[in-house]
């Protein structure tokens, strides 16, 4: 009988060769289909591609790998995760904005004083082995205060109120407030919701003269912006109401710009 001799360089190979085939991730991957800024109770926005945070736990509420933070931008017609989320178990996924390499989910903290939108998911999306792709939906978590005075430009809004505070991105809860003055250069106001207790708004003409116009009592909600219309007495020395508004928050041209960059 001849005895069949096998290099020993040739074995190595086929080790090598066969060991490759389980070398690579099975598990389908989390995609992301599109992902809106909820504009109104019936419509949406368009897309837009700054990186949105991704906070992603088990059904139980654990960190689904590690931190459980990814982030997803908008490149080249598509929206793709920074690094792949293998989807080996059921679990839920919160998007909030602004994103930070810094957050550590579910709760950050927030300054208004820089005057920066905040976008959450409001409800987690689920994912699943079997149910891997997800529509993304965003909800404003602060209310916004826009103020006019007719024939003048507005060109600084104030008003003591939460200047820092946490925000729990799953629950959309706002805690640990601390008041201060929030301040815009112009006629709009980011604002943490909350109920006005004997509060001013300050707001400033490009002469530099001030007003004060007094939203004592006042709830401001989720969501929802609040417009103010005001025109000079004869003497221009007070402010006359025109007309107050509130309505869901809507996204303008600005608002898509800033999301944008």
């Amino acid at each position: 009988m001849k005895k069949v001799i096998i290099p020993l360089a040739l074995c190595l190979i086929t080790a090598a060769c066969g060991g490759d085939e389980n070398d690579g991730k099975t598990e389908p991957e989390m995609k992301i289909s599109s992902c809106y800024v909820v504009s109104s109770s019936s419509g949406q926005s368009e897309n837009f591609s700054s990186p949105v945070g991704m906070y992603i736990t088990s059904e139980a509420g654990q960190p689904y790998e590690g931190s459980g933070v990814w982030s997803a931008s908008y490149n080249s017609g598509a929206w793709a995760m920074d690094k792949p989320v293998y989807v080996t178990k059921a679990g839920k996924v919160y998007a909030y904005y602004p994103y930070s390499s810094n957050d550590s989910p579910p709760v950050l903290p927030l300054d208004m004083t820089r005057q920066t939108d905040v976008l959450y998911s409001r409800v987690a999306s689920p994912i699943a082995p079997g149910s891997v792709s997800l529509s993304v939906k965003l909800y404003h978590a602060l209310s916004k205060l826009v103020v006019s005075v007719k024939g003048e430009e507005v060109t600084g809004l104030s008003l003591s109120s939460p200047v820092k505070c946490r925000f729990n991105i799953c629950t959309g809860e706002f805690t640990d407030l601390q008041s201060g003055q929030v301040t815009s250069t112009d006629g709009r106001l980011f604002v943490v919701p909350h109920v006005t207790v004997g509060k001013e708004m300050i707001i400033t003409l490009k002469s530099g003269k001030q007003y004060t116009y007094s939203v004592d009592g006042t709830e401001f909600r989720a969501g929802e912006s609040y417009t103010y219309e005001f025109q000079l007495n004869e003497d221009r020395d007070k402010l006359e109401i025109l007309d107050i508004s509130v309505e869901d928050w809507i996204n303008d041209n600005n608002y898509n710009d800033y999301l944008r960059r």
